[in-house]
């Protein structure tokens, strides 16, 4: 039997669970919510539940922990798209989902839009991988709302694997949404109903300008990694970790930023309003960073309520075995060797006869190889990944085995 981790249990200790809560659209839909696009549609940023009991980081001990090497966070996440569309509206291309792998990407990695650095940017160490795409014609989920019939029937028929893969839902939401998120500590975590759902318009050179550069759902993921918005309780003068979005180097902000209006201030006391954070509802040119505040608290909460993400390590004697393989749920897959130039045999085993696939993607989540994609017996397996005619640089292998979490891990091609 497994020992217990001291610092898993530790980060146990600081983080309490709170109850999802079904969010009426009056909560989402007022003025100080309220946007448009260029074209004059009326639009409503986010309809996250935030009502929930507040969960917060103790950061002091958090950053204690991570000077001594005792956790680190950030990781590779598997993402699986539903596109959700209505007749001839909303069914995007694989191109539109792969740029939107690509914002996220290099959002978090402290980069804008384009790939360039960001000066202040978290670079948070999470990264996205598409590993799936389904597509649906339905008018009455494409038009789907936070906490309703449509929502739950919706996920309930497409989610694939919600406990170990970022289910994301593109459709057009009804009440004007851009999107919404569940909380990583929320009772809909891990179920069915886990996941973002944003507006297809909002992707990458989606139609809903300024809101089509793909931060919403940047934003969405970062509720889904466990980040409230920059404005949550006002101009509160409270602690920090006690109030507020319970992090430290985001200055406290009385309302939602509408647009990109430069020198907001509207909590004078704590410094000018954070208008560049994505945590805040500012037009999607406009963001730019994560904090390192930020970046602290999606370590935290992630190691507690998503520690699946695929390099989530905490250290257990100085090993920095992955969390996974301490639960005793790991399937050995590695490439060996790794850095390879131009190739690398992968080794993987499985528990059971069962269909395998092991699929190897770039960093902009599109698939450059299919190694295997059939039947194999229980026992130990090769596959042989020959990079000659691929660019150098990190890839993504993801081993999926039927009934099974999908398993990703990063390999880096040296040429």
């Amino acid at each position: 039997m497994n020992k217990p981790n001291v610092a898993v249990l530790a980060l146990a200790a600081l983080l309490v669970a709170a109850p999802a809560l079904a969010r009426p659209a009056e909560r989402w839909a007022n003025s100080e919510n309220e946007r448009k696009s260029d074209a004059g549609e009326i639009l409503y940023r986010c309809g996250t539940d935030e009502t929930g009991p507040r969960v917060p980081v103790l950061q002091a001990q958090i950053d204690r922990l991570m000077a001594e090497g005792r956790f680190q966070a950030g990781g590779q996440i598997p993402v699986y798209f539903h596109v959700i569309y209505s007749g001839s509206e909303g069914n995007v291309s694989d191109a539109d989902l792969d740029a939107q792998i690509l914002v996220m990407n290099r959002n978090y990695a402290g980069r804008d839009y384009n790939g360039n650095v960001v000066s202040g940017a978290a670079n948070t160490g999470y990264t996205f991988v598409k590993v799936g795409t389904s597509r649906t014609n339905s008018r009455k989920w494409f038009k789907m709302t936070p906490g309703t019939g449509p929502e739950s029937q919706a996920k309930n028929a497409l989610a694939v694997s919600p406990g170990s893969t970022l289910n994301i839902y593109t459709c057009k939401p009804g009440q004007n949404l851009l999107g919404w998120a569940v909380f990583p500590f929320s009772s809909q975590a891990g179920t069915n109903q886990d996941g973002v759902v944003i507006h297809y318009g909002s992707l990458p050179n989606g139609y809903l300008s300024p809101y089509n550069l793909g931060g919403t759902a940047t934003h969405e993921v970062g509720h889904y990694l466990g980040l409230y918005h920059t404005f949550q309780g006002g101009c509160d003068t409270g602690s920090c970790s006690t109030s507020g979005d319970l992090v430290c180097d985001t200055p406290a902000q009385g309302t939602a930023t509408s647009g990109c209006p430069s020198g907001k201030d509207t909590c004078p006391a704590t410094g000018l309003d954070p208008i560049h954070n994505y945590m805040d509802y500012s037009t999607d040119i406009c963001y730019t960073n994560f904090t390192a505040g930020q970046d602290t608290r999606m370590n935290a909460v992630v190691n507690q309520y998503r520690s699946w993400i695929g390099n989530v390590r905490v250290a257990n004697g100085g090993s920095g075995q992955n969390a996974r393989d301490l639960a005793g749920t790991a399937t050995t897959f590695r490439a060996v060797p790794n850095p390879f130039n131009p190739r690398t045999k992968i080794e993987f085993s499985t528990r059971a006869a069962a269909h395998v696939s092991v699929r190897v993607f770039d960093i902009q989540g599109r698939l450059v190889a299919t190694l295997v994609d059939r039947n194999l017996e229980a026992g130990s397996h090769t596959a042989d990944f020959d990079g000659e005619r691929l660019a150098s640089g990190v890839y993504m292998m993801v081993l999926r085995v039927r009934g099974e979490a999908p398993v990703v891990r990063r390999i880096s091609l040296l040429k």
